[in-house]
Formats: structure tokens, C-alpha cells, sequence
């Protein structure tokens, strides 16, 4: 464990965690943390540490010596604790990020981005295990993921938890009191979490800005509200995306819708996503555009009804934004199942904005929770036949046109692969009975398919193309009522 120590110190060093005056301070918290009561300081090479390697010794020693349990979780919980020995305080990293930022905007995002994976916050590692691969389906090209990054709970740690009381710190996953929490069988490790204070839309350090641990897309990032509040988009929202991306040009932005089944994983906190990444959506096809002014607005050829609203004049674009959005609310085509209201609200808005040189362009994802009997999980959700790829919510990520998958498809999908090149039956295997139906449907090109990965992948994105036209309110064949609504709407 000794020689451990000294290659983990060894390491910050080199990512210039820490300077000399460090040493003493953090090796004593390592010390106390590995219950050691003898150290001595031994020379090593900084250029030769590993950092996975390093970690993966000192947590297997831990468990040997009883100071965790033998859990991904407790194990993920420890090495947090570890790394936090190495990060300033939120204080100190505020001040260090505001003062690069008076730089340049980039230079400070790139400064925490880097300090993040550095300390293993961001999960480089197991972000590499990622599945990643593109579709060129009807609206050009899809991305798709599957997404091994994120941890499945522990089935011994769910186990363990049953029984025990749940508890309300943190309030949710995004609050502030994260930040530093050292976290549960349940409740992901925070130790190595920071949040920078951000002042949005006049409101003074009243936002924190985060990176996500597990990175969607090029660096993913959270911004929210340090009050817990409710997901909502409203007028106030889309002043506050443009306060944002006006701080951070180099960064897209956008909002979850306020609602259940369109808006995404977490509403109980009120908070943004984006990141610096190319979507899909930027690349759809125009199927009209309107100038209005110095305004461009164009009904955009993608699977989820989309209208795109450009200009170099923020006020204008606003003006125009705030007007669509206020026009779909009160929306209604019975025809097409769009009711914007029954006895609770059900047309709501992604927004999601990105600078393109000084162009302001926003895109708008028209979204509808309604459900019925008959369909349970929404009108505008993927049908019950496709929730053996996806089931989860389709929410900002998916609607701009990247698709992050379960993890469990990497198995699935091998299984599958299988019973097509040894004949095996897909019957056979209990992981493979949600996929049934769909591999009768796509046998016969796989017995033909010269390169079986590469046709799965088709396959896979072929069923995410058609998750996203479920949850288009106009489809394909209502194009013209999606033009008369967008000419109604701007007029």
C-alpha cells in the first residue's frame, strides 16, 4: 500500500493536481483514508504511473483489508473519497474557473473539463467501452450508442438496500448538496463532484454548471437551477438559453420539456443539457423556409417534428421563439390525436440552441404527452414493439437525433448474432424473448448480410428511426398540416 500512495501522489503531480507544498497534506488524508500507520516517501516515476492500474491495486487492497465492502459500489464510493483529497474546494475552483474564463470561455471549460477527467469524475474508462456507430436512414444520418458506461446497480447493494429507510439528501441527483456527498448503495459517488457558480439571465450565482460522469457526447454538460425546482420551459427558459450560450458561444444548449413521457429522466429538478457536439438534427433537410424580417424559420424534414428559428438579432429571435412556443400550447388537430389540453396540459416544447458564428439558431421539438387506453405510454411514444431496443423516455438527447441504448444490448445483440452464424435458437436463450418477433423480421437479411455486425447495427438503427417517428406529432404524411401550422403560427 505504501508504494501504491507514492504512485497515486506520483500521479497527481504529474496532472498538476497538486504542487510540492501538497505532498504533506495529501498523503496524510491518504493515510488516514487507507487506515495506514506507518508511511515512508519512496522516488517514482511520474511518467510511467497509471492511473487505472493504481486505483484498481489500492481498491482490491481496501477490500482485503476490510475498509469496504467487496461492491461496485462501495468501490466506486471509496475512490471518489480518494480523488477528493486532490481537488480544491468549490470556492477555490469557482475562483480559478472565473478567472480563466475573463481569458477566454473555452479556456475555463476546457480547465474543468480536463480536472474532471483527471480525477476520474468523468469516467474515462469506462466510457471507451462504448458502442458507438451511425445509420443513414430516411433523414440522413442517425447516431447510436450503446451505452456500457454507466454501472447496472448491484444486484447485492439493491439487495442490501430493501428494508432500509429512504432518505432525502440529496433531493435528487442534480441538487447541489451533491457536491462532495460520498454516496450509498443507490446514490452514485460525489466526493470528486464539482459545480461551478454561474449568474443566468440576471439571477447571480443563482445556476451551477457540471460535466456529466458518463458523457453522452463531447463533453456533456449539466447546467441547473441550485434551487430544486420543477422542470418547466416557459418564456423565462429560452432568455435563459440565450444568456448561456452568449457566456459559452462554443457550447449548444437546450431543455427537456416540463412534462411526464416527453421530458426526459429527471423532472424534479430544473436544469439544461448540452455540450460541444454535432446532432443530427443540425444536418435535416428543410422541407419550407420563411423570412420574416431579419428572421429565418424553416419546418425542418426530421422524424420529430422540428421548426428552426435563425438570426443574428437575439430579440428577434426571441420574439419569434416565444411565439411559436406560445401557439403550440394552445394547439389543437384532433385529427392527427393533437389535443393540447384535457384535464391537464399536454403540448409542450424541447428547445435546444446553438451558435453558428453569430447566427442564433433554435431549434424546436413540438412534443404531446396525451395517452389513452390503448395507448398506455403515449401517443406520441415508441410503440410497445420497439421498447425491446428502447423503452426509456425519448427526451433531448434522442430527439436530436442520438440514440443512447441499454447496455444490455451488447449481450442481446451477440446472442443474436449467434443464432444467425451457428444456427442457434433465439427460443432458447430468455434473454432474447422481447426480441423474437423482430429477429423473424430480420432473418432473412441476416442470412444474406455479409458483414452480420454491420447489418445488426443497420438493423438497430432502422428501430431508433422509427422510435423517433412515433414521437413526431406530425408525421411524414401530415406535412401540410405541419406548414399550416408553422405559416399560422409566425403570421
Amino acid at each position: 500500500m505504501n508504494r501504491l500512495i507514492n504512485e497515486l501522489i506520483a500521479y497527481a503531480f504529474k496532472k498538476r493536481l497538486i504542487n510540492e507544498s501538497d505532498r504533506e497534506y495529501v498523503q496524510n488524508a491518504l493515510i488516514y483514508l487507507l487506515r495506514l500507520d506507518h508511511f515512508e516517501t519512496e522516488a517514482v516515476d511520474s511518467e510511467t504511473v497509471d492511473f487505472f492500474v493504481i486505483m484498481k491495486q489500492i481498491l482490491e487492497a481496501a477490500v482485503k483489508e476490510g475498509i469496504i465492502e467487496d461492491s461496485l459500489s462501495s468501490r466506486d464510493n471509496f475512490e471518489a473519497k480518494l480523488m477528493d483529497v486532490f481537488l480544491p474546494k468549490p470556492s477555490e475552483l469557482d475562483q480559478r474557473f472565473h478567472t480563466l474564463y475573463k481569458k477566454t470561455p473555452k479556456a475555463a471549460t476546457d480547465f474543468f473539463f480536463k480536472l474532471s477527467q483527471d480525477t476520474n469524475y468523468i469516467k474515462t474508462k469506462r466510457i471507451a467501452k462504448n458502442i458507438s456507430f451511425v445509420y443513414r436512414g430516411k433523414y440522413g444520418l442517425l447516431q447510436l450508442t450503446i451505452n456500457l458506461s454507466k454501472p447496472e446497480k448491484d444486484p447485492q447493494a439493491i439487495a442490501e438496500s430493501r428494508g432500509k429507510e429512504e432518505k432525502d439528501y440529496p433531493k435528487c441527483a442534480l441538487c447541489m448538496e451533491n457536491v462532495g456527498f460520498y454516496g450509498t448503495e443507490t446514490f452514485a459517488p460525489r466526493s470528486n463532484h464539482r459545480v461551478i457558480s454561474l449568474t443566468l439571465n440576471h439571477e447571480k450565482d443563482a445556476w451551477g454548471f457540471q460535466y456529466s460522469p458518463y458523457q453522452y457526447f463531447n463533453e456533456h454538460s449539466i447546467v441547473l437551477k441550485k434551487q430544486h425546482i420543477p422542470m418547466r420551459v416557459d418564456h423565462q427558459t429560452f432568455d435563459e438559453l440565450v444568456d448561456f450560450v452568449d457566456k459559452f458561444p462554443h457550447y449548444l444548449m437546450g431543455s427537456n420539456a416540463g412534462l411526464p413521457i416527453v421530458g426526459g429522466s429527471i423532472l424534479s429538478h430544473y436544469h439544461f443539457q448540452g455540450g460541444r457536439h454535432e446532432f443530427p438534427i443540425e444536418k435535416a433537410r428543410v422541407l419550407k423556409c420563411y423570412q420574416r424580417g431579419q428572421i429565418k424559420v424553416e419546418a425542418l424534414d426530421w422524424p420529430v417534428s422540428t421548426i428552426r428559428v435563425s438570426g443574428k438579432n437575439k430579440n428577434a429571435v426571441l420574439s419569434m421563439v416565444k411565439q411559436l412556443f406560445d401557439k403550440w400550447l394552445s394547439y389543437d388537430n384532433p385529427e392527427l390525436d393533437i389535443i393540447h389540453k384535457t384535464t391537464e396540459h399536454h403540448n409542450a416544447m424541447t428547445p435546444i440552441l446553438k451558435l453558428d458564428g453569430a447566427d442564433y439558431n433554435f431549434y424546436l421539438v413540438l412534443r404531446n404527452n396525451r395517452s389513452t387506453i390503448k395507448r398506455p405510454f403515449g401517443l406520441f411514444h415508441p410503440r410497445e414493439e420497439l421498447f425491446h431496443i428502447k423503452k426509456e423516455n425519448i427526451g433531448l438527447i434522442e430527439v436530436m437525433g442520438l440514440a443512447i441504448l441499454p447496455g444490455r444490448l451488447k449481450q442481446e445483440l451477440d446472442l443474436i448474432k449467434r443464432c444467425f452464424s451457428e444456427d442457434a435458437d433465439p427460443k432458447a436463450m430468455p434473454e432474447l424473448e422481447k426480441h423474437l418477433s423482430w429477429i423473424d423480421d430480420i432473418s432473412q437479411g441476416a442470412m444474406e448480410a455479409r458483414d452480420i455486425d454491420r447489418y445488426l447495427e443497420i438493423e438497430v438503427g432502422k428501430v431508433f428511426e422509427a422510435v423517433l417517428e412515433d414521437c413526431g406529432v406530425f408525421k411524414t404524411k401530415d406535412k401540410e398540416a405541419f406548414l399550416s401550422f408553422v405559416e399560422t403560427a409566425i403570421n
